[in-house]
């Protein structure tokens, strides 16, 4: 639109013109989506453009440093001193090129693969252009906003036949791997219920210099955001789904604004989730971003015993299932594991790029891909309608 009064990121991406330009230089899945055809000699570089210089594009900047495979050739932003800034984090290789117009971006034959680190709202419209355009793609997460988004880019994956990976990292943490581990080898039988929970403070303010005039932060917009259960849940319902490994088939959710002294906004503040498995376990999951404490444990309740990560450590508990204590019954003693990791999030960053640099070598498939992805917009999704409807949300309604 012309209108001044809708000018937003999203728009200012698509239609710009080049910025300024630096020299040009030549950076285990359970479900595949395509078959990846690369080169998977050693020493291969591949070329990388970044679209989306905000916050979060500084952990991506950081943790591909530590992946020599890729290299950061081009950047893609509204505003052109973000670029700058971002560029001055790159460690390898020579300065990159700087773009407004994201197409512009995507017609250079020697990019390889495009990062798509953009608000929410755009993942579905920019990743399938950049799919379009013959790039493989890694996008942040969540994957989009909707399960008929996530159908429209599994769709052009399949067209295209590129590769899509989306940026939940804990699925390449060492902490979250040992927990998942630890689940699947010393709680034998069924995990039940699994109480998980998010609690942060607000949204960091952006800088003045950071957005167009006129241009609102996207995080207090409830339609570009899709409030807390997308921006906080996606990573632990993700690990969740792993830890389940079911699909959910019906949500229902309390949530709203209830803490008048933060911002202005009209994206939730709070929420309460509960889902339903295909296999009859349940998640509980509760998240608020009004938090001044420290962050709650995770708990996996089983058959046989129970798993709690938080703190840096695991903690097992077993116990008899029946309730009674049986005549010649050993239940084994509670075990306090400590993880390894230290930050499981930044860790993940690095080793997700580092399993993309894979994908791009055709040695490995995206993971997680579009179809895991999807479970977890299933249940953001039904749990943003359910909120609105009062009601419970059946999946199969979606998308």
């Amino acid at each position: 639109m012309n209108d001044k009064r809708n000018f937003s990121r999203r728009n200012f991406i698509g239609m710009s013109g080049v910025a300024s330009a630096g020299l040009a230089f030549s950076s285990s899945p359970l479900i595949a989506q395509s078959v990846v055809n690369g080169d998977s000699n050693s020493g291969k570089k591949y070329k990388i453009g970044i679209v989306g210089c905000g916050n979060r594009s500084k952990n991506i900047i950081g943790a591909l440093n530590s992946v020599p495979e890729i290299e950061i050739t081009a950047l893609c932003d509204i505003v052109e001193h973000k670029m700058g800034q971002r560029a001055a984090l790159i460690k390898n290789g020579p300065k990159p090129r700087f773009y407004t117009d994201m197409h512009q971006m995507f017609k250079q034959d020697d990019l390889d693969a495009i990062a798509v680190i953009t608000p929410n709202y755009t993942h579905k419209e920019y990743v399938i252009a950049a799919l379009e355009a013959g790039k493989h793609v890694f996008c942040e997460k969540p994957m989009a906003l909707t399960v008929a988004d996530c159908n429209l880019m599994i769709d052009a994956v399949k067209r295209t036949h590129k590769s899509l990976q989306i940026g939940t990292q804990r699925r390449h943490s060492s902490d979250y791997k040992m927990l998942v581990e630890n689940i699947r080898t010393k709680i034998n039988g069924k995990i039940l219920y699994s109480d998980l929970f998010d609690y942060r403070g607000d949204w960091r303010a952006p800088e003045a210099d950071e957005y167009p005039a006129g241009v609102g932060y996207w995080r207090l917009d409830q339609s570009k955001s899709g409030g807390v259960v997308y921006e906080m849940g996606a990573h632990i319902i993700d690990v969740n789904n792993w830890i389940f490994d079911s699909e959910p088939i019906s949500v229902s959710s309390i949530q709203g604004i209830n803490n008048l002294s933060l911002r202005k906004r009209n994206s939730m503040d709070h929420a309460g989730v509960l889902v339903r498995y295909a296999n009859d376990a349940l998640m509980n999951y509760g998240s608020n971003v009004y938090n001044y404490g420290a962050a709650a444990a995770d708990t996996f309740f089983g058959v046989n015993g129970s798993v709690q990560m938080g703190s840096g450590q695991i903690s097992i508990k077993y116990g008899n299932p029946k309730g009674v204590a049986q005549q010649g019954l050993v239940i084994p003693k509670p075990e306090l594991i400590s993880l390894p990791g230290g930050n499981p999030e930044g860790e993940g960053v690095i080793q997700e790029l580092k399993h993309f640099a894979l994908v791009l070598a055709g040695k490995e498939k995206a993971y997680p891909d579009g179809y895991i992805a999807r479970q977890t917009v299933q249940i953001c999704e039904a749990s943003v309608r359910s909120a609105k409807e009062r009601r419970e949300i059946d999946v199969k309604e979606l998308g």
